[in-house]
């Protein structure tokens, strides 16, 4: 399917199907729908031919608003080819679907790049077009990494080893003898330096991902599933929250998720430091540069030189500036 769709062609002959479900009748219990987009089927129909800011894209630099807003026009002009003038979806509807869809644009974004990185890790010799050799990175095979797009509500502890799920579980279990919980929230998209040598199974992660067709979006949506049970305690590099707008009342998730994730990697396995990431779309809507300078308290009971729980607060802009920035760290880690 063409990323710049005519509804009066494409959509007849669209694989996928139908991105607008018609609820005039079937009405969804407590609410007024009369039209819903199907999130899966409108991904696949505006970028089954390439994945945003990547090589496969032929105007790599293009915004996520871009991207996003051609996927919007797709969806309109789908509906009203077969619906008519009176045809409309709910902004609400809308805005829920396009805050997911970019979700998953940054992390097939950062899917690629991480790929890129691993290729070069094995070859030294840097291949990718869209992105750039991060300043000062040697060529270590042992130091792959994994970038992957967790599920909401995600235990995020089963992606360690049993023993170490273990440690984790028995302080859990102290927790609530003391009538106590952590708490622990899933983040959106992990990075982690994957095992070596590398189990073949874990071979995916060398190669980039074409295009958002049905097949890799779901394949990126359950990547994680492969890294269930394979990671040591320091194996957990970065996290990050990914937010397209802004509320001043969804401020404070990220900020909690830092704390509680530094906290069970750094004192409760002894594990190496790790970084946390908040990616927003927009700053409207509240005074995130003041929210996120909020320090990590376990940092400040050491004493010394204190650190930020959101370790770096970035403007995602484009999927390809936001997968950069990430690769352009990642020298930074020692081990």
């Amino acid at each position: 399917m063409p990323f710049v769709a005519d509804p009066a062609i494409n959509c007849a002959n669209c694989p996928y199907g139908e991105c607008i479900e018609d609820r005039r009748v079937n009405r969804v219990a407590n609410r007024n729908t009369e039209f819903r987009l199907k999130q899966a089927t409108i991904l696949g129909c505006t970028f089954d031919s390439f994945v945003p800011g990547c090589d496969s894209d032929p105007m790599s630099g293009r915004a996520f608003d871009e991207y996003i807003g051609q996927m919007r026009v797709n969806s309109n002009g789908a509906g009203t080819q077969k619906y008519g003038a009176g045809f409309k979806l709910a902004i609400s509807a809308v805005a829920k679907v396009e805050g997911d869809v970019f979700e998953l644009l940054e992390a097939a974004a950062l899917w690629n790049a991480a790929a890129a990185w691993n290729r070069f890790m094995d070859s030294g010799l840097w291949a990718s077009q869209s992105f750039t050799q991060p300043v000062a990175s040697i060529a270590t095979p042992a130091r792959k990494i994994a970038i992957v797009k967790l599920p909401r509500g995600y235990d995020t502890i089963r992606l360690f080893k049993p023993e170490v799920q273990a440690t984790i579980r028995a302080f859990e279990h102290a927790m609530q003898l003391a009538d106590m919980t952590l708490g622990l929230s899933s983040p959106d998209i992990v990075g982690v330096r994957l095992p070596h040598p590398l189990p073949p199974g874990l071979a995916k992660f060398l190669v980039d991902l074409p295009n958002l067709n049905a097949q890799n979006a779901i394949g990126l949506e359950d990547a994680y599933r492969c890294l269930e049970g394979q990671l040591d305690s320091s194996a957990f590099l970065l996290a990050i929250a990914v937010k397209r707008t802004t509320r001043s009342d969804r401020l404070y998730q990220p900020l909690y998720e830092a704390t509680v994730l530094k906290f069970l990697i750094e004192y409760v396995l002894r594990g190496a430091a790790f970084r946390f990431y908040a990616h927003l779309g927009s700053y409207d809507g509240a005074n995130v540069i003041k929210a996120y300078k909020s320090g990590l308290l376990t940092s400040l009971i050491r004493g010394g030189m204190g650190q930020k729980a959101v370790d770096q607060l970035y403007h995602a802009v484009s999927p390809r500036a936001t997968a950069q920035s990430i690769l352009d760290d990642l020298p930074k880690f020692p081990i």
